[in-house]
């Protein structure tokens, strides 16, 4: 950096070079300013999660030792990790709207009044650009983590949605797409088409059977928006499944701590009140067969795979 106390002045003002410096290295706005600086290099930016994500996959827990057996968790907490930024300025941004509403109406025809609105929606506007660049990131981290582990990322509670368009298929939670269907103005995107239910047993002796019967099921239905449970097995296969073939899914996954152990059978209920065009059931256990025989009880057409 120059120093100001030798600046030739018949070259550059101090005005300018204090200007230059800080378009160079960085200067954060004071409150009550507009921030003018990009909001990312987006280039940079994706380079450097990339190569996180390599490494993390490649040198962490290499093959042949016991910390190979945490890659998959790793992984899945370093898309975590930006999800979680996304959240965050989520939250931030909602915290903003009721000053902006309060403002909106309190606009009298004053200077002071329109800069405070003005600065307030400068910073609810970077706020939201912050957040979509971090979306991007986490989507990018997403998809290396389905080609790193043949899995979909999903958060561990609530939906997966991305607003700026970077996922193939959304994962929206069930109690999430309830509160949509009352809620149309709701923040998340709740996709619209033909709900279609899948459920089966942890143990898949043919996985392109799955993918086979979801296909047929696709050509029958081109809008299908996929229901399901969101564990292994049959429900993790139509998992990736929806993920390579850009369908939507909405999950249905077990409260635990609010059911004990009928939480599966309260997730069949909820499930089922989502109102599917039909259940496709393939082989499983004792909860697979209770969806079935529910699904049958409300005239939901159920539709038995191998």
């Amino acid at each position: 950096m120059f120093d100001i106390d030798t600046i030739d002045t018949q070259q550059q003002s101090v005005t300018a070079t204090i200007c230059e410096n800080a378009r160079l290295y960085g200067a954060t706005p004071e409150r009550g300013e507009f921030d003018p600086r990009e909001v990312w290099d987006r280039d940079d930016a994706t380079d450097a999660v990339t190569e996180a994500f390599r490494t993390l996959a490649e040198g962490v827990g290499p093959d042949g030792t016991q910390l190979a057996d945490e890659r998959e968790s790793l992984l899945w907490g370093f898309v975590n990790m930006l999800d979680a930024q996304v959240r965050r300025l989520d939250r931030s941004v909602d915290r903003l709207s009721p000053e902006l509403r309060d403002l909106q109406s309190a606009q009298d025809g004053t200077e002071v009044k329109s800069r405070e609105l003005e600065l307030v929606t400068d910073r609810a506007q970077n706020l939201g650009d912050r957040r979509d660049a971090f979306e991007t990131l986490r989507d990018l981290a997403a998809d290396a983590y389905r080609a790193e582990t043949g899995d979909v990322w999903r958060p561990r509670h609530g939906s997966n949605v991305s607003q700026t368009g970077k996922l193939t298929s959304a994962a929206i939670d069930a109690r999430d797409f309830m509160r949509a269907r009352k809620d149309r103005e709701t923040r998340a995107h709740l996709p619209e088409g033909t709900l279609v239910a899948i459920t089966g047993g942890k143990e898949v002796r043919d996985a392109n059977a799955v993918f086979a019967q979801l296909d047929r099921t696709k050509a029958k239905y081109e809008d299908i928006v996929l229901v399901h449970g969101g564990g292994p097995g049959v429900e993790r296969i139509a998992a990736q499944w929806a993920e390579r073939n850009g369908v939507h899914q909405v999950v249905c996954k077990p409260d635990w701590n609010a059911h004990g152990r009928a939480a599966p059978f309260r997730r069949n209920d909820e499930l089922l009140n989502l109102l599917p065009k039909g259940v496709i059931a393939f082989p499983g256990s004792g909860i697979t067969d209770n969806l079935v025989d529910k699904a049958v009880k409300l005239g939901i057409p159920v539709m038995r795979a191998n």
